[in-house]
């Protein structure tokens, strides 16, 4: 997890989309010369209202916007006409500040995405995509107090859950005649279920959640602004 504080109309239409006859037209030859895989980094932009909503029990609440770094990777497995699927791996490491004072310092959540996805990308150059994936997510909800030669971290609660999710991408950059990479942006709803959150085994001052802070769930949105080449 990181130890630094940086702190559904879409979604139809995604899904319908990706089940569009596009899939079913008969595949063609990749054309001579064009890369074969696509690949991104990206600065996240994190809103979480399950996360905002969460009561501790010291009072206090999470920040309403989070940031997270993600990278991807992708490649081609099927070529059609006017489109093409790709398959690859997402990853994402996320972090929100908040008010809700705790042991050291205030508490910091903390999340981890790795899983799996499916891209299909059309366009005249194959840089509008439209993404679904499933992957493993992790949370945790910590305090940490540094110095100039160590660190301490007391971690209060912390939560794994399989999450799925929708998205698009729009390469901006790679759309510019005699450009394969630049500018990418894009949009991205996880679906997830952490149960309840809570401290309950922490006594007096430790207890900074309390036995039931709420439960912790999506849909978590990303707003992702970055790089990516082909």
């Amino acid at each position: 997890m990181l130890n630094t504080r940086f702190t559904r109309a879409l979604i139809v239409s995604t899904l319908a989309m990706l089940a569009s006859p596009a899939y079913a037209q008969e595949p063609q030859q990749t054309p001579e010369g064009q890369s074969t895989a696509r690949w991104s980094a990206s600065l996240d932009l994190l809103v979480w209202p399950s996360l905002t909503d969460l009561q501790p029990r010291s009072g206090g609440s999470f920040d309403s916007l989070g940031f997270g770094l993600e990278a991807s990777w992708h490649t081609p497995v099927a070529e059609f006409k006017n489109s093409e699927l790709m398959l690859g791996i997402d990853g994402m490491f996320g972090a929100t500040d908040s008010g809700i004072n705790a042991t050291y310092d205030q508490l910091i959540a903390r999340q981890f995405y790795l899983g799996g996805s499916v891209k299909w990308a059309f366009g005249d150059a194959r840089n509008i995509g439209l993404d679904a994936g499933v992957g493993y997510h992790q949370v945790d909800m910590a305090d940490v107090s540094y110095s100039w030669w160590t660190s301490v971290e007391n971690e209060h609660w912390s939560g794994e859950a399989p999450s799925w999710f929708v998205g698009a991408t729009w390469d901006v950059g790679a759309g510019t005649p005699g450009k394969s990479s630049g500018l990418s942006i894009g949009f991205r709803v996880h679906f997830v279920d952490f149960g309840t959150v809570s401290d309950s085994d922490r006594l007096g001052i430790y207890s900074a959640l309390g036995p039931d802070a709420g439960t912790l769930e999506g849909p978590l949105y990303m707003i992702k602004i970055g790089y990516s080449g082909r």
